[in-house]
């Protein structure tokens, strides 16, 4: 006999799994913690399966729950999405969009598409998450966030990334260090002096740190920051040398800093590249995909599926 569950109970565990918090699906339902405690024994019961793990302080989805996720995940926002989705078909366009990245993006390269689709789509709320690189696939996979801009590079099987932007790496160093005065530059002449190094959980700290252990494994760091400026500021100040994006290189920079571009050291390794990271199979309502056109007009939906 076929089952039948209501559609409350679905979304409640919906919105329990993207806040890992009884507490603030309850917050997010305008219901009581005890009534979405309850909604998920009923729906534990009629499915037979444990769906979180409520051991530790957090509430995570066991592989069951995981499973039911992926199923219900684009149901709940595709019908929480019905008006954004109509109120398009007339002509306008209205919708909250989140999206997490992390703070150089955030800083030096969103402002000036957001200011202008704002300028263009008034009725539509934008909710920007700065977060560590680390935690920006987190995000992703959690399902909080319409989509991220991010590093597109080593992404795991659960993500599509879309490559908007590339920039070129550049060594950094204290004006009148020795290294600005050496031809032909290796990772390994890098490697032999003190590091002010990006945070290393980050992709891009842990890639600089890949690149320079295999030619020191007693590689000296200084300085550990998840901040570019503090990481340029202590390369000034002669704590070490460092690796940067291109991206966040202003022209002040080039009269504090010497600077040079990686490529002439690895071609490869002289190119970091970022765009759009989306969870594989997740509906994108009609607000998130026209930002998504926004940044990239040639953009193929059936693509990123």
């Amino acid at each position: 006999m076929k089952q039948e569950i209501s559609y409350p109970k679905f979304k409640t565990f919906y919105y329990i799994a993207i806040e890992n918090s009884f507490k603030k699906a309850a917050s997010r339902l305008y219901i009581t913690e005890g009534a979405v405690s309850q909604q998920i024994k009923d729906l534990e019961v009629r499915i037979g399966k444990r769906l979180f793990d409520r051991s530790n302080r957090k509430v995570i989805l066991t592989q069951d729950g995981l499973n039911l996720f992926d199923l219900v995940e684009p149901i709940i926002e595709r019908v929480e999405n019905v008006v954004e989705e109509f109120t398009q078909i007339s002509g306008k366009l209205r919708g909250k969009i989140t999206i997490v990245s992390f703070g150089a993006l955030l800083v030096y390269l969103f402002p000036d598409y957001l200011n202008k689709f704002r300028s263009k789509y008034p009725e539509c709320e934008i909710f920007l998450i700065n977060a560590p690189g680390k935690e920006i696939e987190s995000a992703v996979l959690s399902g909080r966030v319409d989509f991220g801009i991010g590093s597109v590079e080593d992404l795991p099987e659960s993500i599509v990334g879309k490559e908007l932007w590339s920039f070129k790496r550049y060594f950094a160093a204290p004006l009148g260090h020795p290294l600005s005065r050496k031809r032909g530059m290796t990772f390994r002449d890098i490697a032999q002096f003190p590091i002010v190094m990006p945070d290393r959980t980050s992709k891009t700290g842990n890639r600089m740190f890949r690149e320079l252990e295999r030619y020191n494994p007693n590689l000296k760091i200084t300085v550990e920051a998840g901040d570019w400026e503090v990481v340029m500021k202590y390369v000034e100040m002669g704590f070490g040398v460092s690796m940067l994006p291109g991206m966040i290189i202003q022209p002040k920079d080039k009269n504090r800093l010497y600077l040079r571009d990686l490529s002439e050291v690895d071609e490869k390794g002289g190119i970091s590249k970022y765009g759009i990271l989306l969870k594989r199979g997740k509906y994108i309502s009609p607000a998130a995909k026209e930002l998504i056109r926004f940044l990239s007009p040639e953009i193929d939906f059936d693509s990123l599926k």
